[in-house]
């Protein structure tokens, strides 16, 4: 145990050494010229360099000195990742002719913002609300019995397919947390989940009382089409308000720059 636990320690300082070599080589590459960059860039690197000026020159009209001074405030970024083992190209993942149009076109190329957990949740239910009545809309157009059962009037159709909308985006949270959040244990997920099916069951057991039905009328099939269409036609012009785009599932929508 003593061995391991020295083991540990010293394994603990050689890293505290190489990390503190390394933030001395970044400040002493901070005080280079820029001639003392270009002098200590790899041939690899200095290659890189000379076609990603070339290509700032080209498709930006630029002149050499313009593109120079461009190239000139990449160069420490550059020698630190060199210095790591890691050249230009894997630094930027991009060859020298699409990181020049990266330089050139910046507002083309800034990350979107990510999207607020209200508006992707309104975007989340009004497309379960779409599905949901656009489907019982068919099946009752191909059904032939009688509609009798409060159960399955709009309000419940659409409780359901909101209320999913709102779970699902949470649960995208709670399953690909984001920066500002950490990942919910499996055991909390379940007994959320638990919480909410038996909620659900409760309201759709609330409305399914005789003295509901006057707010929770089973319409006929065509209405339920025109309420999906509606939804989804709203959630359209939502998207495009708020400059939403993207996949509403596995946390891929984000907005875009306006």
């Amino acid at each position: 145990m003593a061995d391991k636990k020295a083991n540990i320690d010293e394994d603990k300082q050689a890293k505290l050494k190489n990390k503190s070599a390394q933030e001395k080589m970044d400040e002493a590459i901070d005080q280079m010229s820029v001639d003392e960059l270009r002098e200590n860039l790899s041939n690899k690197n200095a290659d890189y360099v000379f076609r990603l000026q070339r290509e700032l020159a080209s498709q930006g009209k630029l002149t050499q000195e313009k593109a120079r001074g461009m190239v000139d405030e990449l160069l420490p970024e550059i020698l630190k990742a060199q210095r790591r083992g890691q050249p230009a190209n894997g630094l930027y993942m991009a060859a020298p002719k699409m990181k020049a149009n990266e330089m050139l076109h910046p507002e083309e190329n800034a990350a979107p913002k990510p999207v607020p957990f209200w508006q992707r949740s309104v975007d989340s239910a009004l497309l379960y609300l779409a599905i949901f009545t656009g489907l019982f809309g068919i099946m009752e157009l191909f059904s032939n019995t009688n509609k009798t059962s409060s159960s399955m009037g709009i309000l419940s159709i659409a409780s359901v397919g909101i209320l999913m909308g709102v779970f699902m985006t949470k649960y995208e949270d709670w399953v690909l947390p984001n920066g500002s959040s950490s990942k919910v244990s499996w055991p909390k997920l379940i007994g959320v989940s638990f919480i909410l099916i038996v909620g659900l069951f409760a309201w759709m057991w609330i409305l399914a009382l005789p003295a509901i039905q006057v707010i929770n009328p089973v319409l006929p099939g065509i209405w339920y089409i025109i309420i999906a269409a509606a939804a989804y036609g709203g959630r359209y012009l939502f998207r495009k308000q708020y400059g939403i785009v993207g996949s509403t599932m596995g946390r891929q929508s984000v907005q875009s720059k306006k």
